[in-house]
């Protein structure tokens, strides 16, 4: 099969971490990267759209996502569709603290999951959210192996799946599937 996994800059923090003049101070401070067209990132539709390009082109997905960006998301997914949806959460117990009141501990990933990976004969029982820590690095969003490996168990991954990451970041997701591979 062939999956894949989205981990997006976050609709309305696009530009603020990864787009020219981000973080209010200028670009390059506190960014964790940069690319020229983040500001499309800040766009619902531009989002919606990814759903509908991972619909056409994968067996099963998985994207990240902030908990302000679920709604648009929820809204262009076809819970009827040949794939099964489903909402986990990664619960983040130390996490960076945020400017807002609320903190930010954790973080929707939307699954979509053919049926022939659903059931239980499909492989190991696997829980809907992971309690985990984020990666400790410079780069803001840098998933930890705990969340590959997560998500990969969740979309039903086995040995001769293709796996491709849609958004390379810090090289986090990457190098998660590259370890997953070798421990199989």
């Amino acid at each position: 099969m062939k999956l894949a996994i989205a981990d997006p800059p976050y609709l309305g923090r696009a530009v603020r971490w990864y787009g020219e003049g981000g973080c209010g101070d200028g670009y390059g401070k506190n960014q964790a990267d940069n690319h020229p067209e983040a500001h499309l990132w800040d766009n619902p539709d531009t989002h919606k759209d990814l759903v509908k390009t991972l619909n056409e082109n994968y067996d099963a997905w998985a994207i990240a996502m902030s908990v302000h960006s679920l709604s648009t998301y929820l809204e262009v997914v076809d819970t009827e569709s040949r794939n099964g949806i489903r909402v986990g959460v990664w619960h983040k117990p130390s996490s960076y603290p945020s400017g807002s009141r609320i903190g930010n501990y954790w973080e929707p990933v939307l699954f979509s999951i053919p049926k022939s990976r659903r059931g239980r004969d499909s492989g190991n029982s696997v829980k809907d959210f992971l309690s985990c820590p984020p990666l400790r690095s410079n780069f803001v969003g840098a998933k930890p192996q705990e969340w590959t490996d997560w998500v990969l168990s969740i979309l039903g991954y086995i040995e001769g799946d293709t796996v491709d990451d849609l958004f390379k970041g810090s090289g986090a997701v990457s190098e998660g599937i590259i370890k997953k591979r070798e421990n199989k």
